[in-house]
């Protein structure tokens, strides 16, 4: 069984207006700063709960939870669970709404580490509670997807290959990314920069995120942005190059 099961309804994508579907999926993915999530509680029934999302460069989306939490025990349980992701200050019934089923793993062993720090970067205030002893980090593996983009933008032709980035040949860089990351917030002018090659409107301080060789993550007082660099770079090299070109 698949992890998202159509009933029967054969959605006529000639009729949707254009779009391009898994761009605008992994754009939600990777700017959404909060996910209900579901999961499944004792009696079968879902559990639904709004929680903090971050994404690690590959496409593989983070939670936080407390042990003590239900939905963490819901986790333990069956680690079945589905995060929804909408622009929650707009119409969501007018805007993109994204889906995601999947699998719940506990992030433990020497990748967490690297994982607390990833969240900290988006929720910087999240060190009061990740340094509690019940603190716990989960990571999801997508195994379904639908979007639905608005009004007459329906697609159910996204796959989660769509949403994870193949990061080989990017090893060096990626080894440097908590460098570049750090060098590029001590220069807020290189931020502006980028935060407008990125389109935003917010007025307020940004910071970068992350970096992938696909584009840079950021985020704002009250949003998440993304710059994409139009073509795969794999070098720090080459997006010291890209940034210099943005005047």
């Amino acid at each position: 069984m698949t992890a998202i099961t159509p009933r029967g309804l054969e959605i006529n994508l000639d009729a949707a207006r254009p779009m391009e579907p898994a761009q605008v999926a992994r754009q939600m993915l990777l700017t959404s700063r909060v996910a209900a999530l579901a999961t499944l509680d004792p009696g079968g029934f879902p559990y639904n709960t709004a929680t903090n999302l971050v994404v690690r460069a590959d496409g593989t989306p983070l939670i936080f939870t407390a042990s003590l939490a239900l939905h963490a025990r819901n986790i333990e349980a069956d680690p079945r669970v589905s995060l929804s992701l909408a622009d929650h200050g707009r119409d969501v019934l007018v805007t993109p709404r994204l889906s995601l089923s999947g699998r719940m793993e506990r992030v433990t062993g020497p990748t967490i580490d690297a994982a607390k720090d990833l969240y900290l970067r988006r929720f910087p205030k999240a060190k009061l509670y990740l340094s509690l002893p019940d603190a716990r980090i989960y990571q999801m593996k997508i195994e379904a997807v639908q979007l639905n983009g608005g009004p007459a933008q329906n697609a159910n032709d996204v796959t989660p290959d769509h949403l994870r980035l193949d990061l080989s040949g990017a090893e060096a860089l990626m080894a440097e990314e908590a460098a570049i990351v750090e060098a590029l917030n001590g220069n807020p002018a290189h931020v502006a920069r980028i935060a407008k090659a990125a389109g935003v409107t917010e007025d307020g301080r940004w910071s970068v995120t992350g970096i992938d060789p696909e584009g840079v993550t950021l985020n704002g007082r009250a949003e998440a942005a993304r710059w994409w660099f139009g073509a795969r770079l794999t070098s720090r090299a080459r997006i010291e190059a890209a940034l210099a070109a943005l005047g």
